[in-house]
């Protein structure tokens, strides 16, 4: 590859046997190309929020702590003109942790958006986060 540039990058035990796994069943060369992948469609998603009106779904994962459920609380709060809907359920993963998820329907300025998608993403203990714009 022409301008490539090494780094260093740490994962879970759990987690690096998921891509590993992954990047096997999806037919990957390596581990290194599935994450150059996924981190590519996370900045060509993130790319498309502009100064546009846009609709979109915003997914988060986290670890449902009283503190995480607070901040969570406040940032619907503060952007609830761009929610549209919002849909909460716990679920237990694969490693038996239990986890909060909600979906959120998003509408409105693609920047405001894009900081309440940036909001979502900085909580602590989350373990995913989506975004699909339409």
């Amino acid at each position: 590859m022409v301008n490539v540039e090494r780094i260093s990058v740490s994962f879970s035990k759990h987690l690096l046997k998921e891509i590993d796994s992954l990047a096997k069943r999806k037919g990957y060369s390596s581990r290194s190309e599935l994450i150059r992948n996924a981190v590519r469609k996370h900045v060509l998603e993130n790319n498309q929020l502009k100064d546009e009106h846009v609709s979109g779904i915003i997914t988060v994962v986290y670890t449902p702590t009283s503190k995480n459920m607070k901040e969570m609380g406040e940032i619907y709060f503060k952007y609830n003109d761009l929610i549209k809907s919002i849909n909460q359920s716990y679920i237990t993963t694969s490693c038996g942790k239990n986890k909060k998820v909600e979906v959120y329907i998003v509408e409105g300025n693609g920047k405001c958006i894009s900081k309440l998608y940036d909001s979502v993403e900085n909580i602590d203990n989350k373990i995913y986060t989506n975004i699909v714009i339409f």
